[in-house]
C-alpha cells in the first residue's frame, strides 16, 4: 500500500519546495476581479464580477476559492491556491480506485496510477496558480459528474447536477459535463430524469451565454479544411502523456515522442470503442461502467474542443508551438482512466491482466522518473523567474515572466492598468508581490554590492538561432557561469551598461544522466540562464556575478563584456 502513497508524497514535497506566493501572468486577472468584487457597489455588480468572462471561460469557481481565502486570511496566497488545486488529483485517484474495487480487483492493480497522476509531465499546470485551480478541479468535477450520474439513484442525480454546475463555471470546456450526463442518462433509460437534466442544462447555458457575455469570434482556418492533419492532432492530444519536456522545433521530419503520442491516442480511441461495446453488450451495468465511460468522454471531448479552436494545417509530429505543458494534465487523466478500463476489460484473463499491470506499471514509473528528471529544472527556473519579477517590475517597468519583448507588461502593454493594479493589490493586502525584493535598486546595485574583487570562476556567453513560440527563427542567448570550487553559489548575472544594470537568475544546470547516476546529485556545478534577444535590452554590457553571503549581496566583475544585438 505504501507504494501508492510514495509518488503522492514526493509530488507535493517537491512542489512545496519550489512554490512561491507570487502571481504569474493570468493570475493578475483573477486577482483584479477579487479586488473589483470587494469594491463592487451592489449585489448585481458583484455577480457580474464573479461570473466575468475571460475569453470563453467564466472562472466563478476559482474566484470563489480566492474570495474564501480572503475571507479567512485577508489575502490571496498563490502557493496555497496551487496546492488546493492539486488536491483535486487525490479526488481523481480515489474515483479511479473505487472503480477498480467495484470490479473486486486487488489494489495492486491500482499502484501504477499515482505514478502517472502525480508526476511532472504537466508541470506548468501543477505550478501555475490559475492553471492548477482551473484544469485539475475541472477534470475532477467532470469525473464526479459522471460518477454521480452513473450511480443511478436520486442522490447521485442531484450530486451530478451540482458537479456539472461546478464544472461549467470552472472552465469553458466544463459545458461538456451536461452532454456527458445526458448521454449517460439516455443509455440508462432514465428518460424523465434526462428531461430534467436537459432543462437544468438549458437554464445554465442560457445564463452562461446571455448574462454579460461577449461572443469571441473564431479566427483562422476551420478544422475540416485539413481534416487528416487535425484527426492526427486530436490523437496526439489524447496521447500527450508521452509528450516529453524537450524542445520540439518546427521541422520537416517527425519527432519520435510525437509519433508515440499519436499512436497512444489511436490505442486510446480503440479502447474507448471497446468500452462502449462493453456497455452495449452487458446485461447488467454498474456505476463504474458509466463513470469510466464519462471520464473518457470528457478528456477526449476536451481534446476535440482544443483542436477545433486551434486547428493545424500540417502534421502534428512536425512539432512547433502545438500546446503548452499545462494541457498534458488532460492526457495524463485520460491515460490513467484508460489503464483502469483495460485492466477491467481483461479481468477474466489472469495472465494477461498481470502482464499488462506489470508492463504498464513499469512504463508509468519510467514516465514518472523521466518527468522529474526533465522538468524539475523547469520548475526551478520558474521559481527563480517569479522571485526576481518584482525587481524587474520596480526597476525596469517590465516582467521577466511575461511578454516577448523587453519592456512588455501584462494586459497588452496598457500604459497604466498594470501599475494601478499592482498598487491596488498591495495596498489592499491581497498580494505580497515585493516580498523577495531585497536587491538594491539597479542604479545603485554595483555601488552597494561591488567587492572590487575579480570573480574567480569562469563566465561564458553563446548564442544560436532558435524558433520562438511563433516559429520565427530568433537569436537565443545562453549565459553560463562555473564558480570556483568551494565558493558561494551564484544567485544572479548582472549585465551593466552606463544606463542599466540588468539582473537575471543563475539557474543550476542538471547533471547529464550518466553523471546523475554516478554522483546521485541532480544538479551539477554550472549555472545558466537562456532567453531570446527580444527579451533583452540592446548594447554592450560588463558582466558581474551577484551572490548572497548570509544577508549581504556581493557582486564581482568577471572581467568580460558582452554585446547584445
Amino acid at each position: 500500500m505504501s507504494l501508492i502513497f510514495v509518488p503522492v508524497i514526493y509530488f507535493f514535497l517537491i512542489l512545496d519546495a519550489h512554490l512561491v506566493n507570487i502571481p504569474f501572468t493570468d493570475d493578475f486577472n483573477l486577482l483584479e476581479t477579487v479586488y473589483n468584487f470587494q469594491h463592487a457597489p451592489d449585489f448585481t455588480s458583484k455577480i457580474k464580477v464573479l461570473f466575468e468572462q475571460v475569453n470563453q471561460h467564466r472562472f466563478a469557481f476559482e474566484r470563489i476559492v480566492m474570495l474564501v481565502m480572503v475571507f479567512f486570511t485577508g489575502t490571496v496566497n498563490i502557493k496555497a491556491q496551487i496546492l488546493i488545486g492539486n488536491l483535486a488529483l487525490l479526488g481523481m485517484a480515489y474515483l479511479l480506485f473505487k472503480s477498480l474495487k467495484k470490479e473486486s480487483l486487488s489494489f495492486y492493480y491500482f499502484i501504477p496510477v499515482p505514478y502517472l497522476l502525480f508526476s511532472l509531465i504537466y508541470w506548468e499546470n501543477a505550478y501555475w496558480g490559475i492553471a492548477a485551480l482551473q484544469n485539475t478541479p475541472l477534470i475532477f468535477f467532470a469525473f464526479l459528474t459522471a460518477y454521480a450520474v452513473g450511480k443511478g439513484d436520486n442522490r447521485g442525480y442531484i450530486l451530478g447536477i451540482a458537479a456539472a454546475l461546478l464544472t461549467t463555471f470552472t472552465s469553458g470546456s466544463g459545458l461538456l459535463a451536461w452532454i456527458i450526463g445526458f448521454v449517460i442518462l439516455l443509455f440508462q433509460k432514465r428518460f424523465k430524469l434526462a428531461a430534467g437534466w436537459i432543462l437544468a442544462a438549458v437554464l445554465i447555458i442560457l445564463f452562461y451565454f446571455l448574462f454579460d457575455y461577449q461572443v469571441v469570434p473564431a479566427t483562422g482556418e476551420k478544422v475540416w479544411t485539413h481534416s487528416l492533419f487535425n484527426f492526427i492532432f486530436v490523437l496526439g492530444f489524447w496521447g500527450n502523456g508521452l509528450y516529453l519536456d524537450i524542445r520540439h522545433p518546427l521541422v520537416s521530419q517527425f519527432h519520435p515522442d510525437l509519433i508515440l503520442c499519436v499512436l497512444l491516442g489511436g490505442l486510446i480511441f480503440l479502447l474507448f470503442l471497446a468500452w462502449f461495446l462493453r456497455i452495449l453488450t452487458r446485461r447488467i451495468t454498474v456505476w463504474s461502467d458509466w463513470f469510466l465511460w464519462g471520464a473518457m468522454m470528457f478528456s477526449m471531448g476536451t481534446g476535440a474542443m482544443f483542436v477545433i479552436s486551434r486547428p493545424l494545417n500540417n502534421y502534428f509530429m512536425f512539432g512547433g508551438n502545438v500546446f503548452s505543458r499545462r494541457y498534458m494534465i488532460f492526457g495524463v487523466a485520460l491515460l490513467a482512466t484508460v489503464y483502469i478500463c483495460l485492466i477491467i476489460l481483461v479481468k477474466n484473463w489472469q495472465i494477461w491482466r498481470k502482464w499488462i499491470a506489470v508492463l504498464v506499471g513499469a512504463s508509468f514509473v519510467i514516465l514518472n522518473f523521466v518527468s522529474y528528471y526533465l522538468s524539475i529544472v523547469q520548475v526551478r527556473k520558474m521559481h527563480d523567474d517569479l522571485v526576481i519579477d518584482s525587481y524587474h517590475w520596480k526597476n525596469y517597468s517590465t516582467f521577466l515572466t511575461a511578454g516577448d519583448l523587453f519592456g512588455d507588461i501584462p494586459f497588452w502593454n496598457h500604459p497604466t492598468r498594470m501599475k494601478n493594479l499592482v498598487n491596488a493589490l498591495e495596498s489592499q493586502g491581497l498580494t505580497d508581490f515585493y516580498q523577495f525584493n531585497t536587491i538594491p535598486p539597479h542604479q545603485e546595485l554595483l555601488t552597494k554590492t561591488n567587492t572590487g574583487r575579480k570573480f574567480s570562476g569562469n563566465f561564458n556567453a553563446t548564442f544560436h538561432y532558435r524558433n520562438t513560440d511563433n516559429n520565427i527563427p530568433t537569436r537565443y542567448y545562453r549565459f553560463t557561469v562555473n564558480p570556483a570550487a568551494g565558493s558561494v553559489a551564484p544567485s544572479y548575472f548582472v549585465f551593466s551598461s552606463d544606463t542599466l544594470n540588468l539582473v537575471l537568475p543563475a539557474v543550476p544546470v542538471p547533471n547529464k544522466f550518466g553523471d546523475f547516476m554516478k554522483t546521485g546529485s541532480y544538479y551539477g556545478d554550472s549555472y545558466q540562464y537562456g532567453l531570446f534577444n527580444l527579451k533583452l535590452p540592446k548594447g554592450q554590457f560588463r558582466v558581474y556575478i551577484l551572490t548572497k553571503a548570509q544577508e549581504d549581496w556581493k557582486s564581482e566583475f568577471t572581467g568580460k563584456s558582452i554585446v547584445i544585438k
